[in-house]
């Protein structure tokens, strides 16, 4: 699934604006991943609500009233196995009260809230940045109703119960003595091992106890369960395993080969995720995520420089607020592929970000050492900078370990 551009009219504080995501000049493939940023109530998420109205029309409800105009305009170029749509939702606020979204797309809207729907082979996932509460606790394995896998995709509501539902059903897999269902068991093992060994500082997935039905993690030699884990890895654990869990369900409805399986082409919409990640994480979130799922489109929204400047050749997008509406500025030469230093030091994060003077000036003179080849210097004042502030600038660490394996290849 691709998604290629975005026109809005009379959504949120905006006007009237349009998004390409993919141009002419993009790959398919290896679409760039989107970065939405601005301040606070310039309408970022509004931006990922009305994708995601015009991907379950009426079968589900945003969550909130996201029309302002008397004349309602959304519209999207999507394709889907290569079949390329225009998806389109018209109306008048007045005669909408319920603020659902009545597009051209039954069927791909019917995929997302009627269980007989004709099957559709797409992947798409909806992040918000808060934390379930539930327990991870279950009594029984339970196999996954691969036929609604897409219901509630795009609720942005994750359980705790269903990571553990699915890593102790794809170990349970491992077990079988039929040969198709064990080899399938062993590969989402495998990759169930990738997603956490990414998620976790020093931590892998050590093993699910089956007397108790709970997987176990060893994090710096100790053995703990799931529940013991930090806010930021249960985050990314979380989500990441509900992505697996997707692309499994695709690939036997499709009977696909299991080796393709995480080669699913797939949309994913995430809202400001660095609300659970310290930055060295923040750097790595999105490189992390391709790694294992590498056809995903990911169209994000942040607060953070850090991720802004994490992805090679993203497009980004800043909402800016003008006197009585919001408008959407195409700020990818500005922002992508730039240094974190000029991030940093942008309008846009310079003035919020909590630097003093001394800080900024050591910002700056890092930058003109590394303009000037010279590496000495620039250590010098890393090292300044982490004794400041040793958790803020720990990225640095990141920044120097991807110098030297680059260097070694």
């Amino acid at each position: 699934m691709r998604i290629f551009d975005l026109k809005m009219k009379g959504i949120g504080p905006f006007k009237e604006e349009y998004l390409q995501f993919i141009g002419e000049e993009d790959s398919q493939d290896k679409p760039p991943v989107v970065i939405i940023t601005g301040e606070n109530g310039t309408g970022k998420t509004i931006v990922l609500d009305a994708i995601r109205g015009l991907l379950f029309g009426a079968y589900q409800y945003v969550g909130r009233d996201i029309f302002n105009g008397e004349e309602i305009i959304l519209s999207s170029k999507i394709a889907i196995d290569n079949q390329e749509e225009q998806v389109s939702f018209t109306g008048i606020h007045s005669h909408n009260r319920d603020n659902r979204f009545f597009t051209t797309a039954q069927k791909l809207n019917q995929s997302f809230g009627d269980n007989k729907a004709p099957f559709i082979n797409v992947v798409v996932n909806y992040w918000l940045s808060n934390l379930a509460t539930d327990s991870f606790d279950i009594k029984n394995i339970v196999a996954p109703d691969i036929k609604t896998y897409l219901t509630g995709a795009l609720s942005g509501h994750h359980k705790n119960i269903s990571v553990t539902q699915l890593i102790c059903y794809f170990d349970y897999l491992r077990g079988s003595e039929a040969k198709t269902e064990k080899r399938l068991g062993e590969f989402l093992y495998q990759k169930l091992k990738a997603i956490i060994k990414l998620s976790l500082n020093n931590g892998k997935l050590a093993y699910v106890s089956r007397s108790d039905l709970m997987p176990i993690i060893e994090q710096n030699g100790k053995e703990i369960t799931l529940d013991k884990l930090s806010s930021g890895n249960l985050y990314l654990i979380q989500r990441m395993v509900a992505l697996l869990g997707q692309m499994h369900a695709v690939n036997r409805l499709n009977n696909l080969p299991i080796e393709s399986l995480c080669e699913t082409r797939g949309l994913l919409l995430i809202d400001e995720a660095e609300n659970h990640l310290h930055p060295k994480w923040q750097k790595t979130f999105i490189c992390n995520i391709l790694e294992i799922f590498p056809n995903l489109q990911i169209i994000l929204t942040t607060h953070s420089p850090f991720i802004v400047s994490s992805v090679e050749n993203a497009k980004v997008f800043v909402c800016e607020a003008r006197h009585d509406h919001c408008i959407i500025e195409d700020a990818t030469e500005e922002y992508a592929s730039k240094p974190i230093e000029e991030i940093l030091l942008s309008p846009l994060f310079g003035e919020t970000l909590p630097f003093n003077e001394p800080i900024t000036n050591l910002l700056n003179k890092r930058k003109k050492a590394i303009e000037a080849g010279n590496y000495l210097l620039r250590k010098n004042i890393e090292n300044q900078l982490q004794r400041i502030n040793p958790q803020y600038f720990a990225y640095f660490d990141v920044d120097n370990l991807l110098e030297q394996l680059t260097a070694k290849n």
